[in-house]
């Protein structure tokens, strides 16, 4: 969700990616190109992160049938796992696009910075000053929980409420509790760029394979033996490691002559897969899953690395219907451009609209709430799209004046 390039020069990047569809004889994908198709992938991602959260969050006690349609989009949390799809992607393709600099790691860690934290480092502070000012009842509307709950505070301002959040068993109180995502990125930023540095891409392969192997064989240990198991998988970094690998390998893949002129000459089996796993995914929603289901032990969470996986392949590798038609949709770019800053702010403003409606009626109807998640919703993103002009865009420019 904070892998987004600059916006800039879209008419000569769009003509790059049919450049980039059509090879001669080797790939041109590398991190200076921007793939309007990604744009489009990460518009789907918090997409369906919104409607999780707020479509498909709802529950109707009197309209049993109107329940299950909404069960349609029991995987539509999912979007984060397209997130670490797409991280692995992008991150790793920048990381071995410039291995060899001798300004790979200082200038890798700026550029990060620079994109990640001013945004975040924002939202955080002013989550604990509201929660200080409402425990002493120093606002209008009473106690507002925006944490610490059983997540403690100092846990966020190093990216390790993901292994709080493990240990007590949940999100915790507020918003905030969406972050476990940012922190799984941010542990994996910390321990990638070495991996590449120091690994040839054959060794890097084989690595990337035993993270594959290695995943779901955690999460079924885990979700048997350990304290918390089954919400343990879905936050440890560890156990979701696999999605980030899956996209490590799709960019190892793309810069490989060989691989790329089979990948873009046989594109029907990348459509057979994704349809493969696809259908899956659909088995398992149809068996009534939810999040923690112990009759997959994780398992899941595989499919869904390499359905999103198959997906990414397919934006980078054509410029058919599909890829023009939705993933290059210009409503889905556009959103995908604020996913970063919608992400970290939908729940926040959801939470904070479903706290006035039950502030202010002590039984509010179901249309007051489904009003709630609209708000809040519409809110975040208009917040994020001021936030990425004003705010994040200077910024991320400011970082990009460090070449590698």
């Amino acid at each position: 969700m904070t892998d987004m390039p600059d916006a800039s020069a879209t008419a000569s990047a769009e003509a790059s990616i049919r450049d980039v569809a059509n090879p001669p004889t080797a790939p041109r994908i590398d991190s200076s190109v921007r793939i309007p198709a990604l744009d489009g992938l990460r518009g789907i991602a918090i997409l369906l992160v919104l409607l999780a959260h707020s479509v498909f969050h709802t529950t109707f006690q009197s309209h049993p049938s109107l329940n299950r349609l909404l069960a349609v989009g029991r995987l539509s949390w999912s979007g984060v796992d397209l997130f670490f799809v797409l991280s692995g992607f992008l991150i790793g393709g920048i990381l071995l696009d410039h291995r060899e600099s001798p300004k790979y790691f200082k200038s890798f860690y700026i550029r990060r910075i620079y994109r990640i934290l001013p945004l975040y480092f924002v939202i955080v502070a002013l989550c604990w000053v509201v929660s200080q000012l409402s425990s002493r009842g120093w606002t209008p509307f009473g106690q507002i929980d925006s944490f610490p709950g059983p997540v403690p505070w100092w846990s966020f301002l190093i990216f390790a409420q993901n292994l709080s959040m493990a240990l007590a068993g949940g999100f915790g109180n507020g918003g905030l509790g969406v972050t476990w995502s940012l922190a799984i990125e941010e542990q994996f930023y910390l321990t990638l760029p070495f991996v590449i540095r120091k690994l040839t891409p054959r060794n890097l392969t084989c690595l990337l394979a035993l993270v594959m192997v290695g995943a779901p064989i955690l999460r079924a240990w885990l979700m048997h033996y350990g304290s918390h198991g089954a919400f343990a998988v879905y936050v440890l970094t560890p156990c979701r490691a696999d999605a980030l690998a899956v996209g490590v390998l799709c960019a190892v893949m793309v810069r490989n002559v060989q691989i790329w002129k089979y990948l873009t000459a046989q594109r029907r089996w990348i459509y057979g897969l994704s349809s493969i796993l696809g259908l899956c995914l659909v088995t398992i929603t149809a068996m009534g899953y939810e999040v923690g289901d112990r009759r997959f032990y994780g398992l899941e969470f595989s499919v869904l690395a390499f359905f999103y996986g198959a997906v990414l392949l397919i934006a980078v590798t054509g410029d058919d219907k599909l890829v023009l038609g939705v993933f290059r949709n210009q409503l889905l770019m556009k959103l995908g451009l604020v996913a970063y800053g919608t992400y970290l702010l939908h729940y926040i403003c959801i939470d904070f609209f479903h706290f006035l409606v039950t502030y202010y009626s002590n039984r509010p109807p179901a249309v007051a709430f489904i009003g709630a998640y609209v708000a809040g919703v519409s809110v975040a993103i208009l917040a994020a799209n001021i936030s990425w002009r004003r705010f994040e865009k200077p910024l991320v420019q400011r970082g990009r004046a460090y070449d590698y």
